[in-house]
């Protein structure tokens, strides 16, 4: 959880006076391997409450930082144990929250009961899970049905949704039922779109903002988005009140590299796996947290951000809709 000398040159230099003062990061998973069927093999270490404060310790130098954690939306990992143990772990910090994995499995009743839970403020359902089988082009309630949709409205719940579907937010179906959702059936759940609703690449952004920002209780989080235009178009046509910070640590951005586009394509880019040469520059690699802050930090200054809009990014905006201490 140590900087090296290059993640340590561009906080100094560029991202220490970007990030804000206070930080909530709205996009974090917690993780047991102890919730997996073998222990022993699970695809991440364990990253606990304990574990995500270090993290950011190190990452925002200091600064205080809170988290909306989600549930972990691992294959065969064991949904109950797992909500059961993240709830006790969030318990720990008042200015922290929950999101509880679910799946079209999950009893609606199990749910409505760990809501009541302090600290839980929503549903973390994910496309693995989708009752079709097919994870790239299944719609929304085919892996959040109907009735926990129903619940999550009854109660005012957050869904935090990484949408599916080839062209994420640019897909007329994915609008349609967001429209759907948001405009008559389902009007009390707020939703957070997240990676920008899906848009690792410019693509999906450039063709679904201009419905996405009419629709009410819709949100963006910024996670593992390290592409400069998306950012851009986000910053400049959406309201910075719906906006919030994200990391996506640990596993998917704690590492050295990015998420690079190609054309419409993107793919993680762990440099330590890659036999990459630098003979031009002396600079090398940095965290991927640190390249989304950059692209952050670039896209406020191309559209006119100021401190107020980015206050309301980082942290801002979660104290209003999380009702945190100020």
């Amino acid at each position: 959880m140590e900087l090296n000398e290059h993640d340590q040159l561009i906080w100094e230099e560029e991202l220490s006076d970007f990030v804000s003062e206070r930080v909530f990061d709205a996009h974090i998973h917690m993780f047991s391997p102890e919730h997996m069927p073998q222990p022993e093999r699970a695809p991440w270490d364990l990253a606990g409450l304990d574990v995500l404060r270090r993290w950011a310790t190190s990452l925002y130098n200091g600064r205080p930082t809170s988290f909306l954690a989600l549930g972990s939306p691992l294959p065969k990992i064991d949904v109950r144990e797992h909500n059961k143990w993240c709830m006790q772990e969030i318990e720990g910090d008042a200015q922290s929250r929950f999101q509880r994995l679910v799946t079209p499995a999950c009893d609606v009743e199990d749910i409505y009961n760990d809501c009541q839970h302090s600290g839980v403020v929503g549903l973390k359902p994910y496309r693995i899970f989708s009752v079709t089988g097919d994870i790239k082009e299944c719609r929304i309630h085919e892996f959040l049905p109907y009735e926990q949709l129903e619940l999550a409205n009854d109660l005012g719940l957050w869904v935090t949704l990484h949408l599916s579907r080839q062209d994420a937010c640019a897909d007329e179906q994915n609008l349609s039922d967001l429209e759907e959702y948001t405009t008559r059936r389902y009007p009390n759940i707020k939703w957070i779109l997240a990676h920008v609703a899906r848009s690792f690449t410019y693509w999906p952004i450039k063709h679904g903002i201009e419905r996405l920002r009419l629709l009410p209780n819709i949100y963006y989080d910024t996670s593992a988005v390290t592409e400069l235009m998306p950012l851009v178009t986000l910053f400049k046509h959406e309201s910075s009140d719906r906006i919030f910070y994200g990391s996506d640590g640990v596993e998917s951005m704690y590492f050295y590299g990015k998420y690079v586009a190609f054309g419409r394509a993107w793919q993680g880019l762990d440099v330590t796996r890659t036999a990459l040469q630098f003979p031009h520059c002396d600079a090398r690699p940095i965290l991927a947290i640190y390249e989304q802050l950059l692209s952050m930090k670039q896209a406020a200054d191309i559209t006119g951000l100021d401190r107020t809009d980015l206050d309301k990014i980082f942290f801002k905006n979660a104290q209003r809709e999380f009702q945190l201490d100020v």
